[in-house]
């Protein structure tokens, strides 16, 4: 068996890193980071990680989560363009996480409704499941946007559209959320202490490739919409992200999240917590796994503080007692 783990949430800024995992009991983790072969990855997002597996250049979020909310994104030019909440921030505003908002399906098509005809000289604007909107581009023009699960608790300013259409994307956004604020949604959701939808994100743009490539796995086990419709691309078997290695069954590539909030959020306590569980549901079982045999192989591909690493383990690498444990600082540097 070999096993690929992607985690998002695992790396945070390096200082806060130092700080934050220095002391904490992880024995199995130092080894493998120690014994392995790791390596800094150029990307640091998993979505891009992701694509270059697949030999793509990028990731085409917006047609593969489509794809997996039974969409047919076809060879057209996709875009996600959903509602989000902007937040005060000791710098500015920072994205607040989408998945609080929890939009009725009438409040999410009335609010779509109110902004389609701002967004009509870039393309057709649908919804999928509530929060979900997506932007069928006329021209296939395509703007450099981030990923909104990287953007969400950071500043918005530096991650606002760029590229050759920008200037029109950022007034037609701007344009966009004094309707919002006035919208009978919002007033509502303010009356009854939620928040309001006062903007939108776009992000995800691409072509869905006509040509299927070759599946790096079989099975992929993911809680992530744009993942799900990248295994239906790749005709690759889905599953719920498994609770530790014992339950992981034929899954190949398993992409946990349970570090990525709290790493958006700096919150070390909660990110320190969240990976003492990973030791011991995670990283203990796999050293005992590559030991006795049960495990062939790990690559581990860690992610966060605007930086990754991609760590390679063999079952003949954890007998190379020459090789002195690593902590996560120190790989990441």
């Amino acid at each position: 068996m070999r096993l690929t783990l992607c985690i998002p949430g695992l790396l945070l800024p390096q200082q806060a890193l130092l700080d934050t995992a220095r002391d904490l009991p992880l024995p199995a983790l130092a080894t493998l980071l120690g014994r392995g072969r790791a390596a800094r990855l150029a990307c640091a997002d998993h979505y891009e990680w992701l694509a270059g597996a697949c030999g793509w250049t990028a990731l085409p979020g917006a047609a593969l989560r489509l794809l997996a909310e039974n969409g047919e994104p076809a060879g057209d030019a996709w875009l996600c363009l959903d509602p989000v909440h902007l937040k005060v921030h000791r710098r500015g505003m920072a994205l607040d996480d989408p998945a609080q908002l929890q939009l009725t399906d009438q409040d999410d098509a009335e609010l779509r409704a109110a902004v389609a005809p701002l967004f009509a000289a870039f393309g057709e604007l649908s919804g999928g499941v509530p929060g979900h909107w997506y932007l069928r581009l006329r021209h296939g023009e395509l703007i450099d946007t981030e990923p909104l699960p990287q953007a969400i608790g950071r500043d918005i300013d530096p991650r606002q559209p760029a590229g050759p259409h920008s200037v029109q994307w950022r007034a037609a956004l701007a344009e966009a959320q004094p309707v919002l604020h006035a919208h009978p949604v919002n007033q509502r959701r303010e009356a009854a202490g939620r928040p309001p939808i006062n903007s939108l994100w776009p992000w995800g743009g691409g072509v869905l490739p006509l040509t299927i490539p070759p599946s790096p796995w079989t099975t992929l086990a993911a809680s992530d919409a744009v993942i799900a419709g990248l295994a239906r691309r790749l005709d690759a078997s889905l599953a719920p992200v498994p609770q530790s290695l014992a339950t992981v069954a034929d899954a190949d590539l398993v992409v946990i999240d349970a570090l990525a909030d709290a790493a958006r959020r700096l919150d070390a306590i909660a990110w320190s917590e969240a990976l003492t569980r990973l030791e011991a549901e995670w990283f203990v079982p796999i050293a005992a796994a590559l030991r006795a045999g049960r495990l062939n192989s790990l690559r581990l591909a860690g992610f966060g503080g605007d930086r990754g690493f991609d760590l390679s383990v063999g079952r003949s690498d954890l007998w190379k007692f020459w090789r002195r444990p690593r902590g996560l600082a120190e790989v990441a540097a």
